[in-house]
C-alpha cells in the first residue's frame, strides 16, 4: 500500500511540474507565430487571396452519373492547370455533407480578377456549379506544396 502510495505521489508531482512547461512551451510557439504574423505585417509581406467555394448549382448533377463525373474529373485537370501556372494554391473535394463541392484558393491580386476566372468555367455557366468567393490576408508566398 505505500509503494502504490508512493508511486501515485511521484507521478503526481511530474505532472504537476510538467504542466507549466507543456504550458510555457505552447506559449513560446504561439509568440512565434504571433511574431512572425507581426512581422510580416510590419514589412507589407501579407497579400491577398481568395477562397473559392463552388456549390451545387441549379444543374448540379451527382458523382454517381456520368455526367456529373465527367465534369468533376474536369475540373480537376483545370485545377491542376491552375496550379502548374501558379494561380491555384491548394484546392480539393469537400468530405462533408454539404452543397460545397470543391474549395479552390486563389493566388490573384483583386477578388474580381477571381470572379472573372472562376465565372469563365463553362460549368459555372451552364449551372453546374454556383461559385461563393471569400478573400482573405495570408503571409505572402503561399504555394501548392507536393
Amino acid at each position: 500500500m505505500k509503494r502504490s502510495l508512493t508511486i501515485l505521489l511521484t507521478l503526481a508531482i511530474a505532472v504537476v511540474l510538467a504542466v507549466p512547461a507543456v504550458a510555457d512551451q505552447a506559449q513560446a510557439a504561439t509568440d512565434a507565430a504571433k511574431g512572425e504574423l507581426s512581422h510580416a505585417n510590419r514589412t507589407g509581406e501579407m497579400q491577398m487571396y481568395h477562397i473559392v467555394l463552388a456549390e451545387h448549382g441549379p444543374n448540379w448533377k451527382s458523382q454517381g452519373s456520368d455526367e456529373g463525373m465527367n465534369v468533376r474529373m474536369e475540373v480537376i485537370d483545370a485545377i491542376k492547370k491552375g496550379a502548374k501556372n501558379g494561380v491555384v494554391v491548394s484546392a480539393g473535394l469537400v468530405n462533408d455533407e454539404t452543397d460545397v463541392e470543391f474549395i479552390i484558393i486563389l493566388n490573384v491580386e483583386t477578388k474580381t480578377e477571381a470572379w472573372n476566372i472562376i465565372h469563365a468555367s463553362k460549368h459555372v455557366k451552364d449551372g453546374f456549379y454556383k461559385p461563393v468567393i471569400y478573400s482573405y490576408f495570408a503571409p505572402k508566398g503561399l504555394t501548392v506544396q507536393q
